[in-house]
């Protein structure tokens, strides 16, 4: 696979008690532009609503793997799946973001227009927040203690990190890269992906001609001049818990990335604590999950722990 006509990509989608006409949008814009669409459902038991797209879509192929078996086990199913049908790329996906017409054609143009592109793990768009008026979120690169947000206004940039939705990957990085990180569960599993492929010495690019539209969090709310994507108290759980796990164990991060992450599970227990309610509760969990992060204990949730 040398040129752009050539190139075979699959999307993964991840769903979990999906909104019909939510997921309806994401599979319908991904339909006519990808080789095939794996739907990993995560919903218990299996979604009526993933298989009945099933009947309408002829490159749909849906998974039910009848638990939450967590997002980084979700996506790992489908990549595998890709891989062993020779795919040349992935596109992960949530079951929420609505791509543009041409998305995939310009992200993988931008991709074959790189002369390192053998040393580029990943190449993901910028993104509009919904929960944030729409506004575009840039592209997060660490400068010593502190991450910060760049606002190229088109071109591609080196970047440290990025969400899931929308990232393109060629499948030949994963024999380096290694798969999702499944033990997390949820949360920071893109992000310590992006790390790791850092540290095995490939590149994660931003392409600031591609945005999409996503929304993070169940709803938004600013504590001065800070603003939280606030979720569910088992979601603050693994949040502050992988944010603490992976400060003190990761070893593709430097001391001051560390900091900076130790720093953010203290500032986000304040704020899901101020903001998500009831209050105490989303405290205690966000106090589990510290606990937990610190004796390093992954995998799902459980109540009893």
């Amino acid at each position: 696979m040398n040129n752009l006509s050539s190139a075979k990509i699959y999307a993964i989608v991840v769903c979990y008690f999906p909104k019909e006409e939510v997921l309806g949008k994401t599979l319908e814009s991904l339909a006519l532009q990808v080789n095939k669409i794996i739907l990993s459902d995560n919903t218990p038991g299996g979604s009526e609503i993933a298989k009945k797209f099933q009947q309408k879509i002829s490159n749909l192929e849906v998974i039910p793997l009848l638990k939450n078996t967590g997002i980084a086990v979700a996506q790992n199913v489908g990549i595998k799946r890709a891989i062993n049908e020779g795919a040349d790329f992935v596109l992960l996906s949530d079951e929420d973001t609505v791509y543009p017409e041409n998305y995939v054609k310009e992200m993988l143009k931008a991709y074959f227009s790189l002369l390192d592109r053998e040393k580029v793990a990943s190449i993901v768009p910028n993104y509009a927040d919904i929960n944030k008026e729409g506004k575009r979120q840039g592209f997060v690169i660490f400068k010593g203690l502190f991450s910060r947000r760049i606002f190229p206004e088109k071109g591609l940039h080196e970047i440290t990190q990025a969400i899931a939705s929308g990232t393109v990957i060629p499948t030949r990085v994963f024999k380096d890269t290694g798969l999702m990180y499944e033990d997390l569960f949820l949360d920071w599993v893109d992000l310590e992906w992006c790390w790791r492929a850092r540290g095995k010495g490939y590149k994660i690019i931003g392409n600031a001609d591609a945005v999409i539209y996503h929304k993070i969090g169940d709803v938004g709310k600013k504590l001065g001049e800070q603003f939280y994507p606030v979720h569910s108290e088992i979601r603050h759980y693994y949040i502050i818990r992988n944010c603490v796990y992976l400060a003190l164990r990761s070893p593709y991060i430097n001391f001051l990335m560390r900091l900076n992450l130790l720093y953010k599970s203290i500032r986000n227990t304040i704020g899901y604590s101020i903001l998500g309610t009831p209050h105490f509760r989303h405290f205690l969990f966000c106090l589990k999950g510290i606990f937990h992060g610190l004796i390093g204990r992954l995998g799902p949730f459980k109540q009893n722990e």
